[in-house]
């Protein structure tokens, strides 16, 4: 998953490429100031796909069920998209060469990728995820300018890398921090055991045995 960059098409490894749709639809906001009406119509289509999405998320569907709900709903709508656009550039609706024809132009030519998500069980819409925690790093690479040593600056990757973890786990940053430093020796002996997710269980895990012992003593 990524933008249509040449430099990010996977070239090593065997992999199916599936293209973000933000970054698609980034193309026709960046015009809609010089191509309002028709802007606005394309939006309103990709605010049905991402309808699509949300009802998919709501009903917990799994990759394959998303996929096949995704090729029967969200598809004729990116198929839409496409003839229309192909019949501005023919008719003459609108330039090539001028924004919306370039915004047409790079859907219509990424368009297997931008729809992989109507094809490929588990292929997400978009990648926006990644892109929030690209902006982290992005930020910790300007802070870095500001550090005294190497070594200050490799802590702080680590700190930003563990406390992002922690976030996507929904572990509580602080209690987990602190717990980091508590049990310092416990964590250099098994740091696997300390992982995010692993904490985030253990102490799920912990809540429960509580609760049933609480209850146990009520009864």
């Amino acid at each position: 998953m990524s933008d249509a960059l040449a430099h990010n098409r996977p070239l090593v490894t065997d992999a199916i490429q599936s293209l973000c749709n933000s970054h698609g639809r980034r193309q026709y906001v960046d015009v809609h100031e010089h191509f309002v009406e028709k802007v606005e119509w394309v939006l309103e289509q990709y605010g049905n796909i991402w309808q699509h999405e949300t009802s998919v998320k709501e009903q917990n569907l799994s990759p394959w069920e998303g996929q096949i709900y995704h090729q029967k709903h969200s598809l004729p709508v990116m198929e839409t998209i496409r003839e229309w656009g192909k019949e501005q550039l023919e008719i003459s609706k609108v330039e090539e060469n001028s924004g919306l024809g370039k915004a047409i132009g790079y859907f219509d030519k990424h368009f297997d990728g931008l729809t992989r998500f109507c094809t490929e069980p588990g292929a997400p819409i978009d990648n926006n995820i990644m892109e929030r925690y690209i902006k982290l790093v992005v930020r910790d690479r300007k802070n870095a300018n500001f550090y005294k040593t190497p070594s200050s600056a490799a802590i702080g990757d680590v700190l930003t890398s563990i406390i992002a973890t922690a976030a996507e786990a929904n572990v509580n940053l602080f209690e987990y921090l602190t717990d980091l430093q508590r049990n310092r020796d416990q964590v250099k002996t098994n740091p696997e055991q300390w992982l995010p997710w692993v904490y985030a269980e253990r102490l799920a895990g912990a809540e429960a045995t509580t609760d049933r012992v609480c209850h146990a003593r009520l009864s």
